[in-house]
Formats: structure tokens, C-alpha cells, sequence
């Protein structure tokens, strides 16, 4: 695999597969000619060279990913960098890590799950939104200061959170009862919710156990391997 390893630095032959500004390298895996899998190595600028360098593997890398990473840590370590991170979702320890020798330095979030239907009422304060035709969400469900993106993914309803500022389980627990209602209500084919929260997030946390979802052995772990 690794002879199939290319790397780009020209952002015109990296097409879509360059992330933004800080991108310094793209790097593909061409095994039967066409792309199976990309890395995008950015370069933070963080002053620790710990820090500096990360890769952002898509979402179809899985099978070659760790020779993508091996190539991004080699230009990364030429760069000056002393470690490589890159987070990834999984259920379990990721074959590349384990690979490369990489450890786990944080759980970014766990997707936690309920059956649907969910048989509650909807939640007061919320307001349900149409999508912006820019995204993969069927709806959103809002207040003043927090929402959920919600895609459906075959008989799965995925809530997307965001906050732009702190708010209490009280309220979190008000929003994600009338994205459950609209569920119960609008797609009574669905047989289950799920959320991702991050493990800092005890409000959040205590708002899903309150509704009676439960974590999940799937979630997002950004590892780090050193290059020293």
C-alpha cells in the first residue's frame, strides 16, 4: 500500500481534498488508480512542536489509513514537528494506532442512544427550523442558545448539538424532548436517537439521562504519535 501513497502539495491537484489555509500536504492512496482514501496534514502554527501538526484523515480512509498517516508523520517530522495527532471515530482501539504506536490522548465524544418511539412531550422554548439547503440536516430545533442539526440516517435519527453559550440540563433537557417529539411525531419509521456529547459536558450528559439514552461504545478518540 505504501507505493500508492501520493503526496500533494499543490492545492489545484488536490482538489476538494485540500482542507483550508492551513493545509500543507494532502496525501492519497491510489491502490487500483482511483482515491480510496486521503490524509490532509495542516500545520496549526502552535509555537510547542507537539502541537503543531495534525491530520485529518475522510471518512473513507479506514483500510488505508495507516500508511497515510505513516507518510503524513514523515513530512510532518521533517517539518520540524515532535508528535502527529488526528482524531478518528471508532468502537474500538484503531488498527492504525495500534500499528503505529500510537496512544490515546483524549475522547473527543461518545454517541449516546435511545429506542424511538420516544413517547414524550415536546419541550417548551424550542423552535423547529427548515434547513438551509447548504447541509445534510432534515430540520433543526432551536432556542435562543443552543440547537440540534438532525439527519436521518436509514432508520436512525442523528442530532448534531450545538451551543453558542452555556445552559443548564433544565433547558438542554426541554430542547432534546421536542427533537424527540418531532421524531415521534414526523418520522414514526425511525427506531432510534442518538447524540454525541463530549465527556466534559455533564450537562448535556445529564440532559440524555434524564430521557434515558445511554452511552454508546462508538465515539471520536484523538490519538498521538510521537515523532521523536
Amino acid at each position: 500500500m505504501t507505493n500508492f501513497v501520493e503526496c500533494l502539495t499543490d492545492p489545484s491537484l488536490a482538489g476538494e481534498l485540500w482542507s483550508d489555509d492551513r493545509t500543507v500536504a494532502v496525501f492519497t492512496a491510489r491502490p487500483q488508480g482511483a482515491v480510496e482514501g486521503s490524509v490532509a496534514l495542516l500545520d496549526l502554527g502552535a509555537p510547542d512542536a507537539a502541537l503543531r501538526y495534525v491530520a485529518v484523515p475522510d471518512r473513507s480512509a479506514e483500510e488505508c489509513l495507516t500508511p497515510l498517516l505513516r507518510a503524513a508523520a514523515d513530512a510532518a517530522r521533517t517539518a520540524g514537528g515532535t508528535a502527529l495527532r488526528w482524531t478518528v471515530e471508532e468502537t474500538g482501539p484503531g488498527k492504525a494506532a495500534l500499528e503505529l504506536g500510537a496512544r490515546e490522548s483524549a475522547e473527543v465524544y461518545r454517541w449516546w442512544r435511545r429506542d424511538l418511539p420516544a413517547g414524550v412531550p415536546g419541550g417548551d422554548g424550542a423552535e423547529r427550523q427548515l434547513p438551509d439547503g447548504g447541509g445534510p440536516a432534515a430540520f433543526r430545533i432551536a432556542t435562543e442558545e443552543a440547537w440540534y442539526d438532525v439527519e436521518l440516517a436509514g432508520d436512525r435519527a442523528l442530532l448534531v448539538h450545538d451551543r453558542e453559550v452555556d445552559s443548564t440540563a433544565d433547558k438542554l433537557t426541554a430542547l432534546t424532548a421536542a427533537a424527540l417529539h418531532i421524531l415521534d411525531t414526523d418520522h414514526p419509521g425511525l427506531t432510534a436517537a442518538e447524540v454525541n456529547a463530549a465527556p466534559e459536558d455533564t450537562e448535556l450528559r445529564t440532559a440524555l439521562e434524564r430521557l434515558r439514552f445511554t452511552p454508546t461504545p462508538s465515539r471520536a478518540v484523538e490519538y498521538t504519535l510521537p515523532l521523536v
